[in-house]
């Protein structure tokens, strides 16, 4: 248990949607060590650099004297391997460019001798500590990038305003945002046996994945705001099919937000039952597509 920590306010970052958190490739070489290891900066600095990561120059006055010395935009390392404390390892990773919001650091941060969050704030420990492969997978994971958004740009080609691939002629949903993935109808939509287990509302949580892409569209649009429609086919009472089909909309959209930490202003829901089929319900295959959850861009 700590028994010194530093207080550090993240109000700004609290505001911000956090991003996907750091993940080292899996043959990264070097690597850290299974067993809580001490490392010299030299090899700290190439264990970041196999995850990707290079150390911004200009950001050389926050690390710790004994990390790194800059000299005309150049850095030395030292050899000696040294223990930081989790403040002074926070200095170190931000100046990789990665930053530690208050959402990823309350919800993937499993290493509490790193940091914590009290009343909004993220405290870091002072005293020097030493980790092993887990923890520091586990810190990584709940940094990202702090450079901003990358809104990407749009390439249409003609007949395709909306750029998804799918020529206006045979688009049922105009305007997707440019990167999702679209049905044969142009529509940003997905299976409810993909998302839900038979005659439930509940999210399957091995649909997380696909949840993540969501919210990277959200990262990436940040202006942009959805309508969550939930749809049925007409196999069964038509109050029933309503009623589901508006918990399921529901559903999705607690799980965004309370996991995801989607705005939930950016979010509606809108049950339409049997009422809007975007197949035929007269086949098998036609009922499976209409059993869905799509995502219509309102702003």
């Amino acid at each position: 248990m700590l028994k010194k920590t530093l207080v550090v306010s993240f109000v700004a970052l609290c505001m911000s949607t956090p991003a996907m958190g750091i993940e080292c490739p899996k043959d990264a070489s070097p690597s850290f060590s299974e067993a809580a290891t001490l490392y010299s900066s030299n090899h700290f600095n190439k264990i970041l650099q196999a995850c990707e990561l290079q150390l911004d120059t200009e950001k050389a006055d926050q690390l710790p004297s004994s990390y790194a010395k800059t000299k005309e935009g150049t850095s030395s390392f030292n050899t000696n391997s040294i223990a930081y404390s989790p403040k002074q390892y926070h200095a170190i990773l931000t100046a990789y460019g990665l930053q530690l919001t208050l959402d990823d650091a309350q919800q993937k941060l499993n290493t509490t001798s790193y940091a914590t969050v009290t009343n909004d704030t993220i405290s870091f420990g002072n005293k020097a500590i030493a980790y092993g492969s887990y923890e520091w997978n586990n810190i990584l994971s709940a940094y990202s990038l702090a450079s901003g958004p990358v809104v990407p740009t749009m390439i249409s080609k003609p007949g395709d305003d909306d750029g998804d691939g799918v020529t206006n002629d045979k688009d049922a949903c105009p305007g997707t945002p440019y990167g999702v993935v679209v049905d044969d109808r142009g529509c940003w939509a997905f299976s409810n046996a993909m998302l839900f287990d038979f005659d439930s509302a509940v999210v399957k949580k091995e649909f997380a994945a696909e949840l993540d892409q969501i919210k990277k569209v959200f990262i990436s649009q940040p202006d942009l705001k959805i309508s969550v429609d939930g749809h049925a086919d007409s196999t069964g009472p038509e109050a029933y099919n309503q009623d589901l089909s508006e918990r399921r909309a529901n559903a999705i959209i607690k799980y965004l937000v309370d996991m995801k930490g989607v705005g939930a202003e950016k979010l509606s829901a809108v049950g339409y039952g049997e009422l809007k089929p975007g197949y035929s319900n007269d086949t098998k295959e036609g009922r499976a597509k209409n059993r869905r959850v799509e995502f219509t861009p309102t702003k």
